[in-house]
C-alpha cells in the first residue's frame, strides 16, 4: 500500500479511523462540509482492498456530481496508486443510466431510452401544454410561466413514488372531505348554508392541482411513448430494476 495512505490514515481522528477500519457491513458517516468525507471514503476503499479479497473492480463508489467523481479519483490515486483507475467511481445518475441501458428490456423499453436534457425537457413540457386544454397552468401571455413549478412538483411526486393516478385520487378525496365537513358550512351571513369562502378557495386551489395531475399523467405517458427518461426517472428505474430483477441486484452486489 502507498506510503501516502499510512501518512493520511495517521491524521484521522478516532471516529474517522473507526469508519475506515470497519470494512464489513454498512457504515453511516454523518459529517458536514469540509470535514473529510472524501478522505475517509478513499481511505476506507484502500483499506478494503488491502485487508480483504475484494479486487478494485469489485468496488463501487457513487457521488452526486462530476466534480465529486474527479475529487474522489484524484484522492484515491494518491493513496493507492494506479489501482485506483480500476475502481468504478461514478455519479448516481451515470451509474443508474448504465445499468438501465444494459437491462432496458426488463423495464419494457424496446431500446435503450434517451435522457432528456434541459432544453429538450422544456420543449417536451411546452408541447404537452400547447396540445392539451388547460385552464390554470397555461397563461396565454406566457405558456411556459409555470415550467419550473411543474417540473419541481413532478420531481417531488416521483421521488415519493406517487403516481399520477394516486395524486389525482388524493386531490379528489380532499375535495370531497372539504365538501362533506360540517365545519366547511357557513352558519351566518349571506352565505349561510353554503361553503365558507376560505373553503371555496381551498377547493379552487385543489382544482388547479387536478390540472397538474392531468399534466403529470400526459407527461409520463408521452415519455414512455417516445422512449424518453428524465433525470428523476433514472434513479426511479434503477430502484425498479433492483426490485424486479435478482440478476441485476446480484450483479450490483458483486
Amino acid at each position: 500500500m502507498e506510503k501516502k495512505f499510512k501518512e493520511e490514515y495517521a491524521k484521522l481522528n478516532k471516529e474517522q479511523k473507526l469508519a475506515v477500519d470497519t470494512i464489513e457491513g454498512p457504515v453511516m458517516v454523518v459529517a458536514g462540509p469540509g470535514t473529510g468525507k472524501t478522505q475517509v471514503l478513499a481511505l476506507r476503499i484502500g483499506n478494503i482492498l488491502e485487508k480483504t479479497q475484494a479486487g478494485p473492480d469489485g468496488i463501487l463508489c457513487l457521488t452526486f456530481t462530476n466534480a465529486g467523481v474527479s475529487a474522489m479519483r484524484d484522492r484515491l490515486s494518491k493513496y493507492i496508486g494506479p489501482t485506483a483507475s480500476k475502481v468504478l467511481i461514478s455519479t448516481f445518475h451515470k451509474f443508474g443510466l448504465k445499468v438501465i441501458e444494459e437491462n432496458y428490456a426488463t423495464l419494457d423499453f424496446n431500446s435503450p431510452p434517451k435522457v432528456l436534457d434541459e432544453k429538450e425537457s422544456v420543449s417536451f413540457f411546452d408541447k404537452i401544454l400547447n396540445e392539451n386544454d388547460f385552464e390554470h397552468i397555461t397563461p396565454r401571455a406566457d405558456t411556459a410561466r409555470y415550467y419550473r413549478d411543474l417540473k419541481s412538483i413532478i420531481s417531488f411526486l416521483k421521488r415519493e413514488q406517487i403516481s399520477p393516478s394516486d395524486f389525482s385520487e388524493s386531490i379528489k378525496k380532499e375535495i370531497k372531505n372539504l365538501e362533506k365537513d360540517p365545519e366547511s358550512i357557513s352558519s351566518r351571513g349571506e352565505g349561510k348554508g353554503g361553503l365558507k369562502k376560505e373553503v371555496e378557495k381551498k377547493i379552487e386551489g385543489l382544482a388547479r392541482s387536478q390540472e397538474v395531475a392531468k399534466f403529470y399523467e400526459l407527461y409520463e405517458t408521452g415519455k414512455r411513448e417516445n422512449n424518453f427518461l428524465d433525470y428523476d426517472d433514472v434513479l426511479e428505474n434503477l430502484v425498479k430494476l433492483v426490485q424486479a430483477s435478482d440478476d441485476v441486484a446480484s450483479e450490483i452486489r458483486e
